[in-house]
C-alpha cells in the first residue's frame, strides 16, 4: 500500500521533531468519516503539510509509504485548502551515498587494484533506497495530479 487516503479528522499528532525542513510525528491518530481510527508511527511529513496536522483538523490526507519511510504527502482540508509535501530527504542520502561509493570504488580500483566489496554492498543498498524512494515520491506525485483533476472535474 504505497499511497492512500483517510477522510476524517486529526484526533491525536504526537511531534517528536522538526529539523532540515521535516517534521517526523511519533504518532499520528486519525478518526476516519466511516467511525474507525487509524494510528500511524513513525510518520515523516514536510513542514508545510506538518502544519495542518493538529487536533480537529478535518480533510482528506494523502498518505505515502516508500521504502523505509511513511507519511503524510497531501491535506485537502474541508475548506478547500490543498496542502502538498513529499519528504524526500532519504532520497537525497541515497544519491550522495551512491555517488560516495562510485568515487571510493574508483578510488581503490586505480591505487590498488581491487574492488572494495563493502562499497559494491553499499552501492547496491544506495541504488535500491533511491530506487524506491523516487518510486514513493512518483507515487504520491500521481496521487496528487488525481486529486487536483478531481477537484477541477465538474462531477466532483
Amino acid at each position: 500500500m504505497p499511497t492512500s487516503i483517510i477522510d476524517g479528522s486529526i484526533e491525536a499528532a504526537d511531534l517528536k521533531r522538526a529539523k532540515g525542513g521535516a517534521a517526523i510525528f511519533r504518532s499520528i491518530t486519525f478518526q476516519q468519516d466511516d467511525g474507525g481510527t487509524r494510528t500511524i508511527r513513525n510518520a515523516v511529513v514536510k513542514d508545510n503539510v506538518a502544519a495542518e496536522l493538529v487536533p480537529g483538523a478535518r480533510g482528506r490526507f494523502y498518505l505515502y509509504n516508500a521504502f523505509d519511510l511513511k507519511g503524510v504527502h497531501g491535506v485537502r482540508t474541508v475548506g478547500g485548502r490543498d496542502v502538498y509535501g513529499f519528504a524526500g530527504n532519504n532520497q537525497k542520502i541515497f544519491l550522495i551515498l551512491g555517488i560516495a561509493n562510485i568515487a571510493w570504488i574508483a578510488l581503490i580500483l586505480f591505487t590498488r587494484g581491487g574492488v572494495p566489496l563493502l562499497g559494491v554492498a553499499l552501492l547496491i543498498l544506495s541504488a535500491v533506497g533511491y530506487f524506491f524512494m523516487s518510486k514513493g515520491q512518483r507515487e504520491a506525485q500521481a496521487q496528487k495530479a488525481t486529486r487536483i483533476t478531481a477537484r477541477r472535474s465538474p462531477h466532483s
